[in-house]
């Protein structure tokens, strides 16, 4: 006798990610291509992933409006009961986008950090330099001036 033949197990599918999983996936893509482009430094990348990460973030505020406008025509038992629980994966995109801000924001300031310190190298290499062509470099320094490598850090 013959043993029962077994079904072929039918692979799982995921389900499909809702229309807030996919606008947040999109903006973490945009946060990563703009984590790159400050790496790279470059410029017209920044200025691209800023873009598109504006876009859509207007995307889900018009999305947001919307889903606001049928809610009000509901009274509040009724809009508890058309909220659906938070997805878990659009809990988790939300993190990781978060982070994502977190380490752009630490690029950017050590960037900016680094931008400062370079202007008041070569302010210092300007002054001693202007210094030694105009002969002065015995003279007397004032009592107002400035240290030759202080800059205010608004420059």
């Amino acid at each position: 006798m013959t043993p029962p033949a077994i079904a072929p197990a039918r692979p799982k599918t995921a389900p499909a990610p809702s229309p807030e999983a996919i606008l947040l996936e999109a903006l973490a893509a945009a946060g990563e291509a703009l984590t790159y482009a400050i790496v790279a430094h470059d410029l017209d990348a920044i200025v691209a992933a800023t873009r598109d990460a504006e876009l859509l973030m207007a995307r889900m505020a018009r999305e947001d409006a919307a889903v606001s406008r049928v809610a009000a025509g509901h009274s509040p038992e009724e809009f508890d009961d058309l909220r659906q629980p938070p997805d878990p994966a659009v809990l988790l995109l939300g993190a990781r986008i978060g982070a994502i801000a977190r380490r752009n924001a630490l690029l950017l300031e050590q960037a900016w950090a680094t931008d400062a310190a370079l202007l008041r190298v070569l302010a210092t290499a300007a002054r001693a330099e202007m210094d030694a062509a105009r002969g002065s470099g015995y003279a007397q320094p004032s009592l107002d001036a400035q240290p030759a490598g202080w800059l205010d850090r608004s420059a």
